[in-house]
């Protein structure tokens, strides 16, 4: 999507977060070692601004977890 459509500058960026399937909670990356840590906010998560990356983290890290996460749009 581009930031400026129809002529006018868009007022916000395209979120997404990923989010276990299982436990209902949300990814995002610890601030203090880098380790992948669930939250039960998704105004916490870790958010990606385009949904090719989030799909993209989402399989990575299907390919090391027992689940894949879902990718979810924050409006």
């Amino acid at each position: 999507m581009s930031l400026i459509e129809n002529g006018m500058t868009a007022t916000h960026l395209e979120r997404y977060v990923l989010r276990s399937p299982k436990a209902g909670t949300y990814f995002r990356v610890n601030e203090k070692d880098q380790r992948i840590e669930n939250v039960t906010s998704p105004d916490s998560a870790w958010a990606f601004h385009s949904h090719e990356g989030a799909v993209t983290h989402a399989r990575w890290m299907g390919q090391v977890m027992d689940e894949t996460p879902d990718v979810v749009m924050l409006r």
